[in-house]
């Protein structure tokens, strides 16, 4: 071997070293992101697969281990292993078992792979195609059990005469199941929504990502899943049916001469409707929307995909904020203005003042001059006449 050859080894030795050690870094931190009850949890089922291997192997190498005696009340005599045993045993029923798991693996796959190339053309389909695959795979689930438990002699046919006397009981007790199942083929085949469409399920946004016979799951973008079961979901808005109703408002100052903004913000609408490719319609000035303390609230609106509403709504308002500061078009901000404090030396009233001040407040708090010339019972007395009079007429 070449040096070359040699050097190139190395480098391939420590590339693989280099990943190996990258992979056990990751499973280092994967396992110290866990809590401590999913490490114990974690543990624990180690410790139990490593007794089960034990006890697995001190069962099919008992001959080997503890002697002929203890291997001859396993298996019997002449049997070597447990391997042997089992195969006597049971090799027919267990070759025919996993022939019989085989075949149902392979018809969900066939199956699935099917539905996923045809379903694949709009969201209708791949809604459809999301429940049948769920009716096949639970079918031939069932169907798989029926055969293998028939493989190992149990009666499958009692079991089926029993289980419409338990399919009876199941379904008065599992009523909230068989509604999930008819609210799931009504959500089909009323087209409430189908799988991709973006929608707000009794406050919860998201994707949705599959329609199933018991259950919707809905992808909120953030990484969250959430299984709405299909007989609790009350209202629904899809938000995909239709382009997206974007509305924002921009502040300019009440400085600013009006029909100078909106001439240059109607010349450069076409422009920035080129930058921004996600927009479908728009954007549109539709005037003045409010006034505020600061400024006048000038209102825009476009129409986008939903997937790209918020996203649209931010460039949107980048471009109108650029457009502003490249034109000298001034936004309004609060301001705090500051005025000279009062002088303390402030010129006093004169006599004169004085002596009218008092003849005014005097004037306005005195009584009629009437009233002021009679005495406390002439008062009561005019009083007691007034009220006859009232009651009199």
């Amino acid at each position: 071997m070449s040096e070359k050859d040699e050097k190139k080894n190395d480098v391939d030795v420590e590339k693989d070293l280099e990943i190996l050690k990258k992979r056990a870094e990751e499973k280092k931190r994967e396992y110290q992101r866990k809590n401590r009850t999913e490490k114990i949890s974690f543990i624990l089922s180690i410790i139990l697969f490593t007794l089960f291997l034990i006890g697995l192997n001190l069962y099919l190498f008992a001959r080997q281990i503890w002697g002929d005696a203890i291997g001859d009340s396993f298996f019997g005599a002449g049997v070597s292993n447990g391997f042997v045993y089992l195969w006597r045993q049971a090799g027919a029923h267990i070759v025919a078992t996993l022939i019989s798991l085989g075949v149902c693996f392979l018809i969900i796959f066939i199956s699935s792979s099917t539905l996923r190339l045809f379903g694949n053309k709009s969201k209708k389909s791949k809604t459809v195609t999301s429940l049948i695959r769920s009716v096949i795979k639970y079918l031939t689930i069932l169907v798989t059990m029926a055969v293998v438990l028939g493989i190992w002699g149990v009666d499958v046919a009692s079991i089926v005469a029993g289980i419409g006397v338990l399919t009876l009981i199941i379904g008065l007790g599992c009523q909230s199941l068989i509604q999930d199942v008819v609210s799931g083929l009504f959500i089909v085949f009323d087209d409430y929504f189908n799988v991709g469409d973006i929608v707000i399920v009794d406050g919860f946004r998201g994707t949705v990502q599959d329609i199933g016979l018991r259950t919707v799951k809905i992808n909120d973008g953030l990484g969250d899943i959430k299984a709405i079961t299909n007989s609790s979901i009350s209202t629904v808005v899809n938000l995909s049916r239709s382009p997206n109703f974007v509305y924002l408002t921009m502040d300019v100052s009440y400085n600013e001469d009006l029909e100078r903004v909106e001439g240059v913000i109607v010349k450069a609408l076409p422009e920035i409707k080129h930058k921004l490719p996600q927009i479908t319609d728009g954007p549109y000035y539709k005037g003045i929307d409010s006034f505020d303390n600061a400024g006048v609230n000038l209102a825009f609106c476009c129409f986008c995909a939903v997937e790209n509403r918020f996203q649209v709504k931010r460039d949107l308002q980048r471009e109108l904020y650029q457009l502003f500061n490249q034109n000298d078009i001034l936004f309004p901000y609060q301001q705090i203005t500051v005025n000279q404090p009062d002088p303390e030396n402030r010129p006093a009233a004169s006599e004169e003042e004085k002596k009218r001040s008092e003849e005014v407040n005097k004037a306005n708090s005195a009584l009629p001059k009437e009233d002021s010339e009679k005495t406390f019972l002439e008062k009561a007395r005019d009083s007691l006449i007034r009220k006859n009079d009232d009651w009199d007429d």
